[in-house]
């Protein structure tokens, strides 16, 4: 596996410092992607004290009063699921964040493979569709999450949201959301697509301003057998189970997984749709 040149160099490293136990909140496009970018962290802060909630975002269920396209039907037989996906994934979460001894959460927005525009089109046909900009017919969604967000987070929690790298519209969707919030943000770099190299480092973010945290051997057996509990997802992303292992094991070794980018974005945010 090709790691990303800034993983494998030496980098400055600004760690913040905190008197009292902290309040984290991971939003999760997915039942999986904060629990595969972040595990081993997640344990960590869990045994020292801290609190952690993983909020799944795009969780809710498939709607009933439209078909699924083909490739939604494709993705099914590739997870080996029918059409009790939705409960069959959020009972995969929700052992994978006791292994973690997070607290999930999950909000009714579908996949974007099951939503439809508002004049009825899928947004996503294929696989390619998934990289693409949020379509202009979603940017309400981006509105609503947004509204929720206000509603539900507490004002002292730490607010985490993936980076987007790769690209995926459901990443996009969530770190809009989160950035129009214009509080302080703590990103995470989207794993596996940071090993993968889907797309280069981005541009406006800093290594030297990191909050970092050690991840332990223990830790990433925890963040190894938390992933392992998404079993429907496993053989499709790596392989299987023991190439999981493995690739995990070698993105630890390497320094993945183990810092957030830090970033006050004030009355500004960074567009990202």
């Amino acid at each position: 596996m090709t790691l990303p040149a800034f993983l494998l160099l030496p980098v400055k490293i600004t760690n913040r410092v905190y008197n009292h136990p902290m309040h984290w909140i991971y939003l999760s496009p997915h039942f999986d992607d904060a629990v595969l970018s972040c595990g081993g962290m997640i344990w960590e802060q869990v045994q020292s004290g801290e609190t952690v909630e993983i909020w799944t975002l795009c969780a809710g269920q498939i709607p009933k009063d439209k078909p699924l396209t083909a490739f939604a039907e494709q993705k099914h037989r590739d997870w080996k699921v029918d059409l009790r996906v939705v409960h069959h994934r959020r009972t995969e979460d929700r052992a994978a964040c006791a292994l973690l001894g997070a607290a999930p959460r999950h909000w009714t927005l579908p996949d974007v493979i099951y939503r439809r525009l508002p004049n009825g089109e899928a947004p996503v046909n294929d696989g390619a569709d998934l990289w693409l900009p949020v379509h202009p017919g979603e940017l309400r969604l981006a509105q609503r999450l947004r509204a929720w967000l206000r509603r539900n987070l507490p004002p002292n929690a730490q607010l985490v949201c993936p980076l987007t790298l790769g690209n995926h519209t459901d990443h996009r969707l969530v770190r809009t959301a989160a950035e129009s919030l214009r509080r302080p943000l703590y990103y995470y770099a989207d794993y596996p697509y940071i090993a993968n190299l889907y797309n280069p480092f981005p541009t406006g973010f800093s290594t030297t301003d990191l909050y970092t945290r050690a991840i332990s051997p223990a830790g990433l057996a925890a963040w190894q057998n938390s992933t392992a509990a998404y079993e429907s997802q496993v053989d499709d992303l790596f392989g299987s189970m023991e190439a999981m292992r493995e690739k995990i094991a070698t993105f630890w070794q390497s320094g993945g997984g183990n810092f957030l980018w830090h970033v006050d974005l004030g009355s500004s945010g960074i567009s990202v749709v």
